[in-house]
């Protein structure tokens, strides 16, 4: 009896299912999308998020480094930076003030998002590395140009003063 009961029903359900066909098939779609979805950004949520709170020194020198033995002349390229500040991230918080004549603020308290990969700390920005000075080894040193067209180029990447950079010839056996 119950698969008799079952083809009645199905029989009574196949109209409105033809009548409402492409309402299903929006919800079927919508409801793949969710379960399909919701990983991949998981994901790339947390890639973005270790992403824009790292940064590496050793990476961003030999980078500067690739960029200046392609200027003409410069020839091999040695570099070491020191950092006056690492980068850190800004947090943001929760402040309330109590009013009155003497208003003051009452502790902080950080704001956390919950997503699916954990609960983080809302960044509202990160703040880059500060430089303190640059040496720069190149074989081309000797030529005035080299010179200073390598110190431009870390000048502009690095946000430093000419005068916190140095450019000496590389030794010919190192």
């Amino acid at each position: 009896m119950n698969t008799e009961k079952l083809h009645e029903l199905c029989a009574r359900l196949r109209p409105l299912a033809k009548k409402y066909r492409a309402a299903l098939i929006v919800l079927l779609a919508g409801v793949l999308l969710l379960v399909s979805g919701g990983r991949e950004e998981k994901t790339d949520a947390a890639q973005t998020q270790t992403g824009a709170d790292s940064f590496s020194l050793s990476d961003f020198e030999s980078q500067l480094c690739r960029r200046l033995s392609a200027i003409d002349g410069a020839g091999r390229v040695e570099l070491m930076l020191s950092l006056e500040q690492t980068g850190e991230a800004v947090y943001a918080v929760n402040t309330r003030e109590t009013g009155g004549a003497a208003s003051s603020r009452e502790s902080d308290v950080a704001v956390i998002s919950s997503s699916g990969y954990g609960e983080t700390p809302v960044t509202v920005k990160n703040v880059l590395p500060t430089f303190r000075g640059a040496i720069v080894l190149c074989d081309g040193a000797e030529n005035a140009a080299v010179r200073l067209a390598v110190t431009q180029a870390v000048e502009t990447v690095c946000g430093l003063t000419s005068d916190r950079i140095t450019v000496l010839k590389r030794a010919s056996g190192a």
